[in-house]
């Protein structure tokens, strides 16, 4: 006698079963594929950073003084002002310092997540002439390398720091430098933390776009570690030049004392 054998498929109990394990598995692989990804990000902010830092480093060893912050109506130039800048805070001027990297519509450079490279300079006048030492041709070497003041600080905590000064040598992670370039991480659309807002307390706009932008409002600055925490988040990416490597350079090429 010849009998059949029936195909017993999945059962739909058994398909959703199958489909909620793969779902444990994929979810499994999302969160450390995001962070890996965030990582490379970080990673990437960092080198841009640095590029950053060696191209002002190189302007200064040419001309011998640091380029003013771009603007969102400068199309990416240095904008200077009379004997300083149009701003004192504002954006890296990449134009200027011949910089490669993804641009927006007002010819800022972004960093990797899509937001404008801060840069912000000293408007320190050491001689009172009316002109900004740092960023006029010929005014450091006319002050002198040992009475040249650069004013811009950067703390661990914005609490109980002043608009030039942190609260405490406890908290005082840099003085005296002359520039900072910054990132503004991931979470630049929006963030409520203290520290983060002293990054960045005011506004400007000019530009083609339209667009506003947050920047820095005085001279203190924060970097401290990353956090997710909602109200304590902190994810800002800050480089700051010292002024005894820019002094070094401008030894070396005759540009100081």
């Amino acid at each position: 006698m010849i009998t059949t054998r029936q195909q017993r498929g999945f059962s739909l109990v058994e398909l959703a079963i199958v489909l909620l394990i793969m779902a444990i598995i994929l979810g499994g692989l999302v969160a450390p594929l995001a962070a890996q990804r965030e990582s490379e990000r970080a990673n990437d902010a960092r080198d841009q950073l640095r590029d950053v830092e060696k191209a002002i480093y190189g302007f200064a060893a040419v001309n011998g003084f640091i380029p003013c912050p771009a603007t969102p109506a400068s199309n990416g130039y240095a904008a200077a002002s009379g004997a300083g800048c149009s701003a004192q805070h504002g954006f890296v001027p990449a134009t200027t310092l011949n910089l490669s990297g993804t641009r927006n519509d007002d010819n800022l450079l972004l960093d990797p997540w899509g937001s404008p490279l801060r840069y912000s300079v000293t408007a320190a006048d050491s001689n009172a002439n009316g002109r900004w030492d740092f960023t006029t041709p010929g005014e450091m070497q006319s002050v002198s390398m040992a009475l040249l003041t650069p004013d811009l600080v950067v703390c661990s905590t914005a609490a109980g720091s002043s608009a030039t000064a942190c609260s405490d040598p406890g908290t005082t992670l840099a003085e005296q430098s002359p520039a900072i370039v910054y990132s503004l991480g991931r979470d630049w659309p929006s963030f409520n933390s203290a520290d983060q807002r002293e990054n960045v307390g005011a506004t400007i706009a000019g530009g083609a776009s339209g667009q506003p932008y947050r920047v820095a409002d005085d001279s203190v600055f924060v970097q401290r570690g990353r956090s997710d925490r909602n109200g304590d988040e902190y994810d800002d990416l800050l480089l700051w030049l010292s002024a005894q490597s820019l002094y070094s350079r401008l030894v070396e090429t005759g540009h100081l004392p």
